[in-house]
């Protein structure tokens, strides 16, 4: 393990989805096997402190974030094989959260939908830490978007169904498409 690092780390590969290649190295003999195992997505990866928390995702649609979702993951944390095997993992829909902290959560989702010039929809992954901040992951810019994906639950939420989130989201790159050849013209 390179020095400056202590354990435990995150280990995950800068550009992949669904949690491939993402690894928790609780030991220091771990750190070469994490390493390989990010390696095959690409000749970069990160590494992040370990947050010991709540799993939670925050979707914003236009400007609005949505019911916050926690993610309750047999695993040790929402890797792909829980993201994608029926019955490893929980979805609380909404979370169960005090009213300040789901307000800390959703204002943070936006905050990172709106610093990254996101548009129309983003989903921002956290951590809920043992002091109840909420510590963000990463912003998933195209996320999962079938009908049991994380954001459409949200949205179900507010009894959007998926069609309906779906137009929203057609109306919304429409407008921005006049929006732009308009002011070209």
């Amino acid at each position: 393990m390179p020095e400056g690092f202590s354990c435990p780390v995150v280990v995950k590969p800068v550009s992949q989805g669904s949690s491939g290649g993402v690894s928790i190295v609780q030991r220091p003999e771990e750190w070469d096997a994490a390493v390989a195992s990010a390696a095959p997505y690409g000749p970069r990866i990160l590494v992040e402190e370990f947050i010991r928390g709540r799993e939670l995702t925050v979707g914003v649609l236009g400007e609005e974030p949505l019911p916050i979702v926690e993610i309750r993951s047999s695993h040790p944390f929402f890797d792909y094989t829980a993201k994608y095997t029926a019955g490893l993992t929980d979805y609380l829909v909404p979370a169960t959260l005090e009213p300040r902290v789901a307000s800390a959560v959703q204002a943070a989702g936006l905050a990172a939908h709106r610093a990254l010039g996101c548009r129309h929809l983003s989903r921002t992954d956290l951590i809920l830490d043992s002091q109840d901040r909420p510590v963000i992951l990463e912003v998933n810019t195209i996320p999962g978007f079938t009908p049991t994906s994380l954001l459409p639950k949200a949205a179900a939420c507010l009894r959007l169904s998926y069609e309906e989130v779906c137009e929203r989201l057609v109306l919304m790159a429409v407008h921005s498409h006049e929006s732009i050849t308009t002011a070209h013209s």
